[in-house]
């Protein structure tokens, strides 16, 4: 396939055998396809197209997919493929940017053209990318490529030695008009899950990455002071934070645990609403265990997770989506339906999101061998 082609897609309906919800396969098992990262841009302006990457070419590749339509049209044909996380929608363009190798570049949603918008210096890796609303700019972080003895191939093998070697980063913005660059921060601490606010985009949300329980993972970065100060203090070891995306009013959600003492095996475990400054946070208890990766409606009283404990004991929680309700101080969970993901990859993870509307929840799954996306409406 070349930029540009369009390739029409057939949806696959079937009826979750749980919960009775009709499911759509949206993507057609031509090898594994995702819609990246789940705090990206990922839906278009009007909510009619969704952000794809997919292998099928044999290679990683963007996509747009049309969600009445079913037609999938083709935005990039890279050597190599690009990053199959790190992609995202400018909002108000009509334009996508992503990474191929240590380059950003920016494409049009019609396939009509592509330019490099930004290219790193050797032995640096970028990480996800994050728009502002306006599309005007795009900031991400770029991290030190370090050589690690304790990589095996199986997912977060490496984190520990990553933490310990302190890879230097620095967060970046660069104005998508322009290609202008400017270094807004930067350490030699592991930084990744940049976010800039959707009101504010002065306001930049990053963590420390690693081990939760071990780093003081959240951030937040006023741009044009470079002043940067932790969003949720944690104590090492008994205090857990991460996940953390903002709301569609500002507000930021982290996924919140704590333990009475370093080798408890118990977390009691949150979604904590949080305004940047640190100010005014309103926890939500889980009583049985809280889903992997969260994200939450524009009303900020419902969310969606993947992975479902309403009750203690739960048969196979891990291997549900859910439906969160925030609600006196408890975050009450009910099972959506079955994803079944292996949760072997990066990209057989479910990062389920809302559509733009708040009516679907979109998720990815390997559950019949190749990753593909899903979509449920949401039931009341």
């Amino acid at each position: 396939m070349a930029i540009g082609q369009v390739t029409q897609v057939s949806f696959e309906r079937s009826r979750d055998q749980t919960t009775g919800v009709e499911v759509t396969r949206v993507t057609d098992d031509q090898g594994d396809s995702i819609f990246p990262y789940f705090h990206q841009a990922v839906f278009t302006d009007d909510g009619a197209g969704l952000l794809i990457s997919s292998n099928r070419s044999g290679s990683w590749q963007l996509y747009l997919l049309g969600l009445e339509s079913g037609e999938l049209r083709q935005l990039s044909a890279e050597e190599g493929g690009i990053s199959q996380h790190h992609a995202t929608i400018l909002p108000t363009r009509g334009l996508a940017v992503f990474t191929t190798g240590t380059v950003v570049k920016q494409v049009s949603l019609d396939g009509s053209g592509t330019r490099v918008l930004y290219s790193a210096p050797p032995g640096l890796r970028i990480r996800n990318l994050a728009p502002s609303t306006d599309g005007s700019s795009v900031t991400f972080a770029y991290q030190e490529v370090l050589a690690l003895s304790t990589e095996t191939g199986v997912i977060y093998s490496h984190f520990n030695e990553q933490i310990y070697r302190r890879p230097s980063c620095v967060i970046m913005r660069i104005d998508t008009d322009t290609g202008g660059a400017a270094a807004l921060w930067g350490e030699r601490e592991w930084i990744s899950h940049v976010n800039v606010s959707p009101v504010d985009s002065d306001v930049v949300l990053f963590c420390h990455e690693g081990p939760w329980q071990l780093v003081q993972r959240m951030w937040v970065l006023r741009a044009s002071t470079g002043q940067v100060s932790p969003l949720v203090e944690q104590r090492r070891l008994l205090e857990t934070s991460g996940h953390e995306f903002f709301t569609r009013s500002g507000r930021v959600v982290t996924q919140y645990g704590w333990r009475f003492h370093p080798k408890a095996r118990t977390w009691v475990q949150f979604d904590v609403f949080v305004n940047p400054d640190g100010r005014s946070p309103e926890a939500f208890r889980y009583l049985w265990g809280s889903p992997n990766h969260v994200q939450v409606a524009g009303d900020e009283t419902r969310g969606v997770g993947d992975g479902a404990f309403p009750t203690e004991g739960f048969a196979e929680g891990s291997s549900y989506i859910s439906l969160i309700r925030y609600r006196d101080e408890r975050a009450i969970v009910t099972p959506l339906c079955r994803h079944d993901s292996s949760w072997k990859t990066q990209h057989s993870h479910p990062h389920p999101v809302f559509s733009q509307d708040d009516r679907f929840v979109y998720f990815n799954t390997d559950r019949g061998g190749r990753s593909n996306v899903y979509r449920a409406p949401v039931v009341s």
